[in-house]
């Protein structure tokens, strides 16, 4: 059985299916792990959430910052307008599907692999077992009778750069850490402006590259999120997976603790910036 960890797929169904057929995936002995954004601006997210939805057990997905916008959408959120998700919500079975996505988890760690999986990044301060703590307390809210209510202010929701202690903006803070991190310091304060290029002042580091990471003692990462950063193969503890491929870019596909790589050039269609 092998263990594959895909980048951010977007809707890019058919760069999903050819870079797993390159590996001869198999359902019945393997598992795909998806780092998040599985839907929005490609053009066959409803074929990408029917496809991994199939997949049962074989499949684990964690929720990226578009999936959980494709759940504010489903709660009577505004479109933006980039948006390819009508298809979804206009669907026979987009009930099942979003009910399907809102139990992602927003973190998932095999202890025995020795990984973790998000979709963005993890806080400096943070260790492992914190971190999945708070990732459970934004789950239960997700998969209670008031998701709805919950999604509808977090579309609303400007984060904080530091940790809150209010309670539910400790929630939304952790939704951030989780999903759109990219640079912080090494005191925890996030820059959740800079979403390419270089960080504004010389004390923001990507989050992974900082001197003291309380989660490095327990387990690698794996995450996707950044794709003006492309690649990220050769930091000691992390793996970065967005290749761009909603962009016109790759696709890329880890079989984990062997470190292969495996990339397929997306399908060619038009994204408007």
């Amino acid at each position: 059985m092998s263990t594959y960890v895909v980048g951010d797929i977007q809707g890019c169904y058919n760069a999903l299916r050819r870079v797993l057929d390159k590996v001869h995936f198999n359902p019945k002995h393997d598992v795909l792990w998806c780092v998040g954004d599985l839907v929005n601006r490609g053009p066959k997210s409803l074929e990408t959430l029917r496809f991994l939805k199939g997949l049962g057990d074989a499949c684990v997905c964690v929720l990226g910052n578009h999936d959980l916008h494709l759940l504010e959408k489903a709660a009577g959120g505004r479109d933006y307008p980039r948006d390819t998700l009508k298809q979804v919500l206009d669907a026979s079975d987009a009930h099942e599907l979003v009910e399907w996505l809102r139990f992602r988890p927003l973190l998932h760690h095999d202890a025995k692999k020795e990984w973790c999986m998000v979709h963005a990044g993890l806080h400096p301060h943070w260790t492992l077992k914190e971190a999945k703590q708070r990732a459970n307390k934004v789950e239960s809210v997700l998969r209670s009778k008031h998701w709805q209510d919950f999604c509808q202010k977090l579309q609303k929701t400007r984060f904080s750069a530091t940790q809150p202690t209010n309670k539910h903006d400790q929630l939304m803070f952790t939704i951030a850490v989780l999903t759109r991190t990219r640079y912080c310091t090494q005191q925890g304060v996030f820059n959740w402006d800079v979403r390419s290029g270089e960080a504004s002042c010389k004390r923001e580091k990507p989050w992974f590259q900082h001197s003291t990471l309380a989660w490095k003692k327990d387990c690698h990462v794996v995450f996707g999120h950044w794709a003006a950063m492309g690649l990220v193969n050769k930091e000691k503890h992390v793996i970065g997976l967005d290749t761009g491929c909603v962009w016109g870019e790759k696709m890329s596909l880890l079989k984990l603790n062997h470190h292969t790589l495996v990339s397929h050039h997306a399908e060619i269609h038009q994204v408007h910036a």
